[in-house]
């Protein structure tokens, strides 16, 4: 009886090292897309479909926006305010952060390639380019649209 209890617990405490090790590596393994976006001289004409954002005084503080042809994102910080604009997004597998840290009243662009017809959701938050982490609690809603 003794001989059976100890050999449960250990083949439960091997289980759980063995659960915990395998999520570690899935997590490693799976690492986001984190880029800064830039200002661009493109020279066709965007149509922005849909854009998520934060308001203050009833103004928009914060905008991100999504073009499906080509796949563009357009980055809007309207605030003096020591963080960066972040557009956090998702389509399938993949996700990221385009980090807009150029500084209040500025519009800057990222152009990405998804799978046609994919479904993407995004948001806009605020974050630290410098540590390219977004801030809890900063997000809008998801908006979501097809690539």
């Amino acid at each position: 009886m003794i001989n059976n209890r100890r050999l449960k617990r250990i083949s439960t405490v091997a289980g759980t090292l063995s659960a915990a090790l395998l999520l570690t590596v899935t997590q490693a393994n799976a690492a986001a897309e984190v880029e800064r976006a830039t200002a661009t001289d493109f020279s066709n004409e965007v149509e922005w479909v849909k854009c998520a954002t934060k308001q203050e005084n009833g103004g928009i503080v914060y905008r991100a926006c999504f073009s499906p042809p080509g796949d563009w994102f357009s980055v809007y910080d309207g605030k003096s305010d020591g963080s960066s604009a972040v557009v956090d997004w998702e389509v399938g597998n993949r996700w990221g952060s385009i980090f807009n840290a150029d500084g209040a009243s500025t519009d800057r662009y990222k152009n990405k390639d998804f799978t046609e017809s994919a479904t993407i959701r995004f948001r806009i938050c605020l974050g630290h380019w410098s540590t390219k982490t977004i801030t809890a609690g900063t997000c809008s809603g998801w908006v979501s649209n097809l690539t």
